[in-house]
């Protein structure tokens, strides 16, 4: 049972850290978007919320891979 549980875990864990791994990677697109949006001075004032949304999506992937 111990055998089941340890294997169990360590495929969750390489399973949310690679979700993590692809949740960075659609936050970096969504920060160049943003960056992109906010370079235009008409587009600013929707370029500065996708950047916060990038930033909490990069908060979650952080968590979901497990980094300190």
């Amino acid at each position: 049972m111990r055998l089941l549980q340890g294997l169990l875990g360590s495929v969750l864990g390489i399973l949310t850290a690679v979700l993590g791994t692809v949740l960075g990677l659609v936050a970096a697109v969504l920060w160049l978007v943003g960056a992109v949006l906010c370079v235009t001075i008409i587009l600013l004032p929707l370029g500065i919320p996708v950047i916060g949304l990038a930033r909490r999506l990069f908060t979650l992937s952080r968590r979901l891979m497990h980094l300190p």
